[in-house]
């Protein structure tokens, strides 16, 4: 029998209250911001994650893994700061890629107040330690030598006089591996960043943040288009494909909506991913959709759809995310104003089951299509969240075109969730074909609701 509509509007209830207590996170932006720097390969993001709890930043035994600066929170009994995470600084590499990372990280010094500086508290010091010194301490920003890999006395022993050789005092021991002086190393960075007047304790909200995470092929333009929306060079740039490996984020306040931006990595074919740091990443990425609202899919203008493109639309249709498709690098395309068309039947081919997305145009470099990506992105996370009237679901299955195959009773149908849109119809019997549910499904978008960027999920109940 059909729920009565006191027992819906309860499951209507329940779901908005879920939805609300999902949506809110920390304000990380007001947070005092303590940057972690040090040469390649000593453990600053296993450091990372080890204080952030959990593991974002990827590690390996490969030197420079991290190639952008990756951010989250610390929390520790009732106080907070935010870290971030650097790619490590090379002395004498002719790589686009690393000189990329290093002006990252000077940037990065500027708008930090305190520095974790991490050493090899194991084997000693290099010649970069001494380049990295000199380059903090002409920053300014006040400095703790934390050395890292320090679990045997012995051997930090013998490197601890080595140590005060770079101008920054008594340095402080830490095992990340082993998870040794971590909470007094907290503990320390929470004494000097209140020391310069920061409340820590400050936790504001944001309600309804909107997650959006930037997905697509190595290359497409994902982390132009990140930096175009956040207005600011947080994602490294350059046109090797595959540059990004870690997912980044940033929460930015457009009107009077917040959002959590995440930029990915490339998602390749599983047959080509050959190296453990790949693997990770591509895991990261299905991770970031499935805790996104928004999934926002790049293509290559220059390039066209193609079968890797299908396949992430696939998977955030199936996760049930707002689906936004963007056809990135439109300044490339010749006579772009008059093949508007011609790209609008390609998306409807090979997109098609997707169709119900919104489309835009970008040039991330130009700065082109902006404010249209923003309100496909809200007009997605609108529809994830509508929710129709019973009466005008019933009255446009009564007006079907399509009708039922052979033996097939389609007696009553309403909404019964939202993100995404979920209906349930009640049948005289369970097996009903694919083709029929895509009929109900159009259905309801012409005659209901367009649901503009969000996939509608059916469910059929046998009725006695």
């Amino acid at each position: 029998m059909p729920l009565n509509p006191r027992d819906q509007k309860q499951e209507q209830l329940k779901n908005e209250e879920q939805v609300k207590r999902e949506n809110k996170t920390v304000d990380i932006s007001k947070l005092p911001t303590v940057l972690i720097v040090g040469k390649s390969n000593v453990g600053k993001s296993t450091l990372f994650n080890k204080l952030i709890g959990k593991r974002k930043s990827i590690v390996a035994d490969e030197q420079g893994t991290t190639r952008d600066a990756v951010i989250d929170r610390v929390v520790y009994s009732d106080k907070m700061f935010q870290l971030v995470d650097t790619c490590g600084i090379f002395e004498g590499k002719e790589d686009e890629i690393y000189e990329k990372s290093k002006e990252f990280t000077l940037k990065a010094l500027q708008e930090s107040d305190l520095i974790l500086f991490v050493v090899d508290g194991k084997n000693g010091l290099s010649s970069e330690d001494y380049t990295i010194a000199d380059m903090l301490r002409k920053s300014g920003v006040d400095v703790i030598l934390v050395a890292n890999k320090s679990e045997s006395e012995k051997n930090y022993s013998k490197v601890y006089p080595e140590l005060f050789s770079l101008g920054f005092g008594e340095p402080f021991p830490v095992s990340a591996e082993q998870s040794k002086n971590l909470d007094e190393l907290v503990e320390l960075i929470i004494t000097k960043l209140e020391e310069k007047g920061y409340d820590l304790s400050k936790t504001q909200k944001f309600e309804n943040l909107i997650r959006v995470t930037i997905v697509g092929r190595p290359n497409a333009g994902k982390s132009s288009l990140f930096n175009m929306i956040v207005k600011e060079e947080r994602a490294l740039v350059t046109p090797i494909a595959g540059t990004t490996r870690d997912t980044i984020d940033e929460i930015v306040k457009i009107g009077d909506k917040s959002y959590l931006f995440v930029d990915t990595a490339g998602l390749r074919k599983k047959s080509r991913i050959e190296d453990f740091i790949e693997r990770v990443s591509t895991f990261r990425t299905i991770d970031a959709i499935e805790r996104s609202d928004v999934v926002v899919l790049v293509i290559d203008s220059t390039e066209g759809i193609t079968r890797q493109d299908q396949r992430i639309a696939g998977l955030a249709e199936k996760n049930g995310k707002g689906i936004v498709v963007v056809f990135n690098k439109w300044d490339l395309i010749k006579h772009a104003d008059k093949r508007i068309k011609e790209f609008m039947d390609q998306f409807n081919e090979k997109l098609y089951f997707v169709d119900f997305a919104p489309v835009v145009f970008t040039s991330a470099i130009n700065r082109v299509g902006y404010k249209e990506l923003i309100r496909a992105i809200n007009t997605a996370y609108d529809s994830l969240h509508k929710k129709v009237p019973t009466s005008a679901v019933n009255a446009a299955i009564q007006r079907m075109i399509a009708k039922p195959p052979h033996g097939l009773k389609l007696y009553y149908g309403l909404q019964v969730d939202i993100r995404p849109p979920t209906f349930l119809f009640f049948v005289n019997k369970l097996e009903v074909p694919e083709s029929f549910q895509n009929a109900i499904r159009k259905t309801i978008r012409e005659q209901v609701d367009p649901f503009t960027g969000a996939p509608i999920f059916l469910k059929f109940k046998e009725r006695q």
